[in-house]
């Protein structure tokens, strides 16, 4: 009877071992097909702004889109996640669109500030045009909605000129 018994119990961890086996396979296999590769590119925009895009790139066969996250700096200074953004000739100001949303602001490098625009009228920021200046930009903005209402219009552009502080 109890070798009857060693042999079971020789069996009974033998199957265990190879079902743990096989779930660890699966477990591994599993973590490799939801892995993600994410890169980093820099580039200089001079002034001492600096455009860095992240890419999250899921391996094929997942549902998962691939993503990319566009950030603007100002030397280590986070200014914003922003794809629409302007700066003026000498560095000084730089205005940008936050992504996700229709604002509009604006950064002072000398006073290391960033200023809100919310009375700008709400749409995309599609082209910005400096003054000599440079404290005075003209904004050319994607009106949110067509003025006559129908979605087959292009949409109205709007030019607004703003004084940066």
């Amino acid at each position: 009877m109890n070798q009857l018994h060693q042999k079971l119990t020789n069996k009974l961890n033998k199957s265990s071992a190879k079902l743990l086996a096989a779930l660890l396979s699966l477990s591994v296999i599993s973590t490799v097909t939801s892995a993600q590769v994410l890169t980093q590119t820099n580039k200089d925009l001079g002034h001492g702004y600096r455009f860095q895009e992240s890419k999250q790139i899921n391996v094929s066969g997942r549902w998962h889109s691939n993503q990319s996250f566009k950030f603007l700096y100002f030397d280590k200074r986070y200014l914003c996640q922003c794809t629409e953004f302007s700066i003026s000739p000498s560095g000084r100001y730089a205005i940008f669109q936050i992504s996700g949303s229709l604002e509009i602001a604006s950064f002072n490098r000398d006073k290391l500030r960033v200023n809100n625009h919310p009375k700008l009228p709400k749409g995309k920021l599609k082209q910005v045009i400096w003054s000599k200046n440079e404290k005075q930009a003209e904004l050319h903005i994607q009106a949110e909605e067509s003025a006559v209402g129908n979605a087959s219009d292009l949409k109205e552009v709007i030019k607004k000129r703003v004084t940066l502080k």
